[in-house]
């Protein structure tokens, strides 16, 4: 009894060892049409929320076990406080993986947070092609006029 418990937490390290890696397939620069052409009367905010298309970034895990994709946004410098951005997941991929978590939208800091999780199956603990969609907050013809970017991070981790 005591070596097939060897034997099994030896098989558990040594498939740890492989790692885990995430892979990120974004879609080209995610660009907003102009409010201006909302813009029916003045003196009014006309405040606007944006959403990318469903799939604009694809992720593919490869982990053996159990994993969690973390996410956070790194600000830049011509980022504006008053824009939220949010994240959600809109798709399972495909592989053999039991995904769970991430399919409302989760609003982005500085801060990591957990963002969906994964289940190794009987074959593997790998997804391909995790559809992420982004939405914005706070468009508003009160922010100047200028492009604004920002960083989205994701970082996997488990056993």
């Amino acid at each position: 009894m005591k070596k097939s418990i060897c034997f099994c937490v030896a098989c558990l390290l040594a498939a740890t060892a492989f790692g885990q890696s995430i892979s990120i397939n974004s879609g080209s620069a995610w660009s907003i049409s102009p409010l201006s052409s909302t813009i029916s009367k003045a003196g009014k905010n006309y405040e606007h929320v944006e959403t990318s298309i469903a799939s604009h970034t694809l992720l593919k895990v490869n982990a053996v076990v159990v994993w969690t994709v973390q996410v956070h946004q790194s600000v830049t410098s011509n980022w504006d406080s008053s824009l939220k951005l949010s994240v959600q997941r809109t798709g399972t991929g495909t592989g053999l993986a039991i995904l769970s978590g991430g399919t409302s939208y989760i609003q982005l800091s500085s801060t990591s947070q957990p963002f969906f999780s994964g289940l190794l199956t009987l074959f593997s603990g790998n997804r391909d092609n995790i559809p992420i969609q982004y939405k914005i907050e706070g468009l508003s013809v009160m922010l100047p006029v200028k492009t604004y970017t920002t960083t989205v991070m994701y970082t996997i981790t488990g056993l």
